[in-house]
């Protein structure tokens, strides 16, 4: 059976959809709609597109507003999200820790997996969010022959530099190579691809997250994910683009007729 078609548990799974409400690039930006729809709909779209149906999915938010909206779109919101971990200086990782334990403590409920879906990611395609489940998942639990340790997935972007043309700047705009190289390679082609993570998922273990502190432990396998799949909204351009992509039907949605309804 095709990857895409086989039959996934995902009931070890536990999605966390973060949402809080300030915001300084783009006030209001998880509450507002893109298209016909609100911004958190998108990702929760894709989630039950992705054939996870048994998977914990839910949203944690600060915001009473954004709260409504989640409940309105069907997306579970089992907590309000602590004043604490909705500054700026909260990181992911504490949001997705505060998550699981609540679901530990207050629902019993002992997640394997935990993935985090930034709404700002629109254009992340529920495939991506199935492949990144299945890779995870199959290399945990010995369902292939790839011996592959994976303790975490994340969707990645590609940069097609090579590390001598990328430069520090000091306060005088001077610049040094992250990378001297003795003869400096300008042709796309002749440079060994980069990535960097894009910010529109990502899954790892519990364990390994509780241990290591990180999203990006040694064990990282990553999906790559094409510019429009990988655009990331933090400011008013952002957002200009994204409705640029929405008006052209150049988003996942118009290869998912079902979801426009």
């Amino acid at each position: 059976m095709d990857a895409n078609q086989r039959l996934l548990d995902a009931s070890q799974l536990l999605i966390v959809i973060p949402a809080r409400g300030g915001s300084k690039g783009l006030p209001g930006k998880n509450a507002k709609k893109l298209g016909r729809y609100p911004l958190l709909q998108w990702t929760y779209d894709a989630v039950k597109l992705a054939g996870l149906t048994d998977a914990h999915c839910i949203l944690s938010t600060d915001d009473n507003t954004i709260a409504d909206i989640g409940k309105e779109i069907g997306l579970p919101v089992p907590f309000i999200r602590p004043n604490e971990l909705a500054t700026d200086t909260a990181t992911a990782v504490d949001v997705v820790k505060h998550a699981i334990d609540w679901f530990e403590k207050e629902q019993h409920v002992q997640a394997k997996y935990v993935m985090l879906l930034q709404p700002t990611s629109p254009f992340r395609p529920p495939q991506i969010i199935r492949e990144a489940f299945r890779l995870i998942n199959d290399a945990t639990t010995n369902t292939t022959n790839n011996n592959k340790k994976i303790d975490a997935v994340i969707g990645t972007k590609p940069i097609h530099r090579a590390l001598g043309t990328l430069f520090y700047a000091d306060q005088n705009n001077a610049l040094s190579a992250l990378k001297p190289q003795t003869e400096l390679i300008t042709r796309r082609q002749d440079t060994r691809t980069l990535f960097t993570p894009n910010g529109a998922m990502y899954i790892i273990t519990c364990e390994v997250l509780k241990a290591q502190n990180t999203l990006f432990p040694e064990h990282t396998y990553g999906i790559q994910m094409d510019q429009i799949q990988s655009h990331d909204i933090d400011d008013p351009k952002d957002w200009a683009i994204a409705n640029s992509y929405v008006d052209a039907d150049l988003s996942w949605r118009s290869d998912n007729p079902g979801s426009m309804h």
